[in-house]
């Protein structure tokens, strides 16, 4: 019996292959044929094959339980199961919508799908045999065909569809590699996570990028040798070099989902050895929300060696979206860099109303533009608004109109050379803009209201600065005089990369247009975020704010300006101070040399949020801050600058007209220590209002 099964089971092969091998040749013509789509790709084409399928696994089920020799008597109870069990399986097949689901595309989830189906039918006849055998004869059914049929009919019904797969993706492959000039480049995928299959998955169905993929390489030891898709593991990270020559590659690509600087910044530096070119897949946040494909390869940037680890998505989303579904937001400031961003993310989260204020136009047709033809969220309504906060009547009218639950002012003239020039602008705009939105606010029963703040409103030295501090100073006060009614917060944290005017934009121009790169001074550090985070930050703490809290985002390590120039030079391929020149043009005013640090756990208390940190509201002369503040916005009315700085100088917030802080004696290669705890700055719950006793948490609650 053994070796007659055997001969049958390499028949079936034989002839298995040779109609896959004649299926693959003529698969295009068959397509073609307007009949095959007609009849054989319709949901009745599908029913007839499996029944087919159905019918040839119970014949062939009894054949080799019999070896192929079954006696009389079963061959009659063989024809009368058999119309009964097609129908069976059809009707299962049926229930389990397995009809609707189209053949070209059939993956392991369809396949589980006709195994319950198979396995359901298959149960029935097992039960049935068991308990019915003694009264309905034909249910007599040896139990060995019942278990053969089980197979064959599991194994035919997901096999005409694989074959249907095979063939369009080969039909598909023909014709891109006909219509595709595009020369083959050998890759090698460094990280072999969920984020690398992504890739690999996508790459083969994409012949147009012209990517072979050789091998992945993480630094996973238990991966190393494992084959994933097709695709094997290599070896790690420090071994590219070798792999890179031996595999002949022509080019790498991070397949990380989220990778640390310091990770991207060692494999750079690793393929430069090798001299291959580096590419890397888009975040995983950006890929979940649909915002790009992961085969949008694309080099790396400087933003990849500065941003700080990625926060987790899936935690994000969980934590933020119970405080921001189905409520009405509106984002002042929505058209710049920051509230650009912020929109985008709470679209995510899916508010009922999205009310985008900003008094530039053309930036608001953009991110209306963006945002309609992405399609994110088509159940948030977007409302845009062009206004002036600095109009109070425009301004009652809107939230009047609205009724916005939740309210982030990110509004603000934030440059810091342009205010020094403009004091007067900056205090009516900054100030004066935040008390109008405070009052509606107040006004209308806003449930939440948070304030995009700066590291440049502690100690300040710049006119944009102590107006930063000011407006947080507002929030604060208003919380104070809510009585719980209304949430206040700030969030305050460094330089975004890539926003507008920001240096990154201005290094590439720079180096776009051959240079010289311009640095201030060499000494210059800077805390860097990419808008991306700040906004998700943001976000989280603005869920946190309680009674004017100021939340501090950690902004990671310092980095020297210089630093920043070389690195972007290099990375557009250039070697620094040969082929391109890095001037320095000296510090402008209103700047300082480092930016005071904001994290640190003297005076700041951990948040239930990772990389965010909460400061309570130090104490200051609330009764006399809207007198301070009145002739603050007299004098900026009057074009009065001298007495705008004079009233800045009076009013105790830490500011300071010289052009360098404290801070600033500290030598560069201090200020660049990569552990924040060789900085030795003054980190204390006073920085923001030096000489002043700070209140306690318990006065606050």
């Amino acid at each position: 019996m053994i070796r007659k099964t055997q001969e049958w089971i390499d028949l079936l092969a034989t002839h298995l292959r040779r109609g896959l091998d004649l299926l693959g040749r003529t698969s295009g013509d068959i397509d073609a044929q307007p009949w095959v789509r007609k009849y054989i790709y319709s949901t009745a084409g599908h029913i007839v094959l499996d029944s087919a399928v159905a019918a040839a696994s119970l014949v062939v089920a009894f054949l080799l339980r019999f070896e192929g020799r079954p006696p009389r008597s079963e061959v009659h109870r063989m024809w009368l199961m058999l119309p009964f069990l097609v129908m069976a399986r059809v009707g299962a097949n049926h229930c389990l919508r397995i009809y609707k689901r189209v053949w070209c595309y059939v993956s392991i989830p369809d396949a589980v799908r006709i195994y319950v189906a198979v396995t359901a039918v298959s149960a029935i006849m097992l039960i049935l045999r068991l308990t019915l055998a003694g009264i309905v004869a034909s249910l007599a059914l040896p139990l060995g065909i019942i278990a053969l049929d089980y197979m064959l009919a599991s194994a035919g019904m997901v096999g005409v569809r694989v074959i249907r797969r095979i063939t369009y993706e080969k039909v598909r492959r023909e014709n891109q590699d006909i219509g595709s000039v595009v020369e083959q480049r050998r890759a090698l995928l460094i990280g072999a996570g969920a984020a690398g299959i992504m890739t690999v998955r996508e790459i083969r169905t994409r012949r147009d990028l012209g990517i072979e993929i050789c091998g992945f390489v993480d630094d996973d030891k238990t991966k190393c040798g494992n084959v994933i898709h097709n695709v094997t593991v290599l070896g790690g990270i420090d071994e590219l070099p070798r792999l890179i020559q031996e595999h002949q590659v022509d080019q790498a690509i991070i397949t990380m989902a989220a990778p640390t600087r310091k990770t991207v910044r060692k494999i750079m530096d690793l393929c430069k050895t090798a001299r291959v070119p580096l590419q890397i897949i888009p975040g995983l946040y950006e890929i979940l929300l649909n915002r790009v494909k992961v085969s949008k390869l694309r080099p790396v940037e400087i933003e990849d060696l500065l941003g700080r680890d990625t926060i987790d998505v899936q935690t994000w989303l969980d934590t933020t979206k119970i405080h921001y579904h189905q409520k009405k937001i509106l984002v002042t400031g929505a058209a710049g860099s920051i509230g650009r961003e912020l929109c985008r993310q709470l679209l995510v989260l899916e508010p009922q109303q999205l009310v985008m204020l900003d008094k530039d136009e053309n930036s608001m047709f953009e991110a209306l533009w963006e945002f309609r033809l992405s399609g994110t969220n088509r159940k948030t309504e977007l409302i845009p608004v062009i206004a002036d906060l600095r109009m109070a009547a425009r301004l009652e009218r809107t939230l009047a109109a609205h009724r916005p639950n939740i309210v982030f002012h990110a509004a603000a003239y934030k440059h810091v050379p342009l205010m020094e020039a403009n004091a007067a602008e900056a205090i009516v705009n900054n100030v004066a803009g935040t008390l109008e939105l405070l009052k509606s606010c107040r006004t209308h029963d806003v449930d939440r209201c948070v304030m995009v703040s700066t590291d440049k409103a502690v100690n300040p030295t710049s006119i944009m600065g102590a107006t930063k501090r000011i407006a947080e100073l507002l929030f604060q006060a208003q919380a104070l005089n809510a009585n719980g009614r209304c949430k206040y917060s700030c969030v305050r944290f460094g330089n975004v990369l890539g926003s507008r005017g920001s240096v990154i934009p201005a290094f590439r121009e720079q180096i776009r247009k051959g240079g010289p790169v311009t640095v201030t001074d060499p000494r210059m550090v800077r805390y860097f975020m990419t808008i991306p985070e700040a906004a998700q930050l943001i976000i989280q703490a603005g869920a946190l704010g309680q009674k004017g809290e100021i939340f501090l985002l950690d902004m990671g390590d310092p980095v020297k300006i210089v630093d920043l120039a070389e690195d972007m030079i290099r990375l557009s391929g250039i070697v620094p101070y040969e082929d391109m020149e890095i001037t320095f043009v000296g510090i402008r005013p209103g700047e300082k040399l480092c930016e005071q640090l904001l994290i640190a756990e003297e005076g700041t208390t951990a948040t239930k949020f990772d990389k965010i940190y909460v400061a309570p509201p130090v104490d200051y002369d609330w009764r006399h801050l809207d007198e301070w503040v009145e002739l603050l916005i007299r004098a900026a009315h009057a074009g009065d600058e001298a007495g705008i700085r004079r009233i800045l100088t009076d009013m105790d917030i830490g500011f300071q007209m010289s052009e360098f802080s404290v801070v600033q004696s500290v030598s560069a290669s201090e200020a660049t220590a990569t552990d924040r705890h060789q900085l030795h700055f003054p980190f204390r719950r006073e920085l923001h209002l030096t000489g002043r006793a700070t209140v306690s948490e318990q006065q606050l609650s």
